[in-house]
Parts: C-alpha cells; structure tokens; sequence
C-alpha cells in the first residue's frame, strides 16, 4: 500500500535531522518550495507539516514560517491522559511512575550536584520547612523535587517528569495539597525531605532513597485516606 503523500514530510525531515542537516531551531522551506521538492500538492505539505506540530517537531510562527522545534511535553501529556481515561488508570499508577522517575533521578544526581546546586538545594527545604500556609509549602515541595529532576541534565526524564505533572493536576489536583496539609501534624514527611536533600549534598545514596521512600510511603498513605 502506497504511503500516504503527506507522511513524506515527516520521512524528509526526520532523515535531514538524524544526519545533521536540520537541527533545533532551523527553518524550513515554505510551503510551496517544499511541496515541489517532495513533488506532492501544498495541501498534503501542509497537512504533514501540522501533523509535525501535534507531536512537538514543528513550531509555525506566524508570519515567519516553520521552524525545528522539541516540544513534546504537550504531547507526552496529552498521551498520558489517554492512557490515564481509556485504560482506566488510578492515580496510584501516576505515583508508582513519579517514584520511578525520581528513583532514578536520586541514583544519577546523589553526590554530584555543585556548590550553588547545594545552597539552591537547602534553601529550598529551609524555606518548605518554615513555610506559613500550604500555597507557600507547595512551592517549595515542587521546587525540590523538580530540582532532582533537572539536575540530571537528561532530557527524557525531564520532559517526562513535567508532563506527568501535568497530569497530576488534572486528575489528581488535590493531592500534593492534602500531603502538605498532613505536615503540619505529622514530622514524616517534613523528615523525608531532609533526608533525601541531605542524603544527596553529602553523597549518601541510601540515606537519599530511604527518604524517598518515607516520602512515598507517605504519599500513598494520604492516597487511602
């Protein structure tokens, strides 16, 4: 069966991206001169070019015309939340995913975050462990654990991690809320942080994912109630 003819838009430009040709950032021809290099109509270049920009590949700027893009969070997002509706997802599956990530994110960073990664690291946890309210100690909680996550400098968990986010606050809204609000309370959750900050500064592995784990058990705990 014959291929579709907007489908060699993408074949064109994943080839010039996989050998160097076209990377992040460069424009692309406009419509009508990359219809005629493919030899197919405007319609069927613009139809592949959009199909480009639902996934992340493309960005169209009006007025300036197409451009190589990365942004595939939306995308990622989006995928998720299928999954999460049609195949009947709970939000634990959602925590079992964060845990992985942030598993694997403990494994990378421990003992090798910088000088200014270890004061950002513990202002963080100074200021969610003195916060006044919720809203400031949701903050601080995201800014920590996004903190894990970007400081791998890997791209495929960091797209992933946000998009799960993403996810989280659509299903799932209330449930880093209700975890904060359990704090005030309750020292378990205000002592995981601090082990996994500290466990991470000083390169101790398993002082890091014994704090994680308190964390998540904590987590699952407010997920029952």
């Amino acid at each position: 069966m014959e291929k579709k003819s907007y489908y060699k838009v993408n074949e064109y430009i994943c080839e010039r991206i996989s050998n160097g040709q076209l990377k992040l950032g460069d424009k692309l021809p406009p419509e009508r001169e990359f219809a005629k290099i493919l030899d197919i109509s405007r319609n069927s270049t613009r139809e592949g070019l959009r199909i480009l920009e639902n996934m992340g590949v493309v960005t169209s700027q009006h007025g300036a015309g197409n451009f190589i893009s990365a942004d595939f969070e939306e995308t990622i997002a989006d995928i998720m939340s299928y999954m999460f509706i049609l195949k009947g997802m709970d939000d634990k599956q959602i925590t079992q995913f964060r845990y992985a990530i942030e598993w694997g994110a403990i494994n990378i960073i421990t003992g090798k975050v910088s000088e200014d990664d270890k004061k950002d690291l513990l202002y963080y946890l100074t200021k969610l462990e003195e916060a006044k309210t919720e809203k400031e100690a949701v903050v601080y909680d995201k800014k920590i654990h996004y903190f894990l996550i970007d400081a791998t400098n890997n791209d495929y968990m960091k797209t992933s991690y946000l998009a799960l986010t993403k996810i989280m606050n659509m299903y799932i809204p209330r449930l880093r809320e209700k975890i904060i609000f359990g704090m005030k309370g309750d020292n378990a959750l205000r002592k995981a942080h601090r082990m996994i900050v500290e466990g991470v500064i000083e390169g101790d592995l398993k002082k890091s994912i014994k704090g994680l784990n308190l964390h998540f058990e904590y987590i699952i705990k407010y997920q029952n109630l």
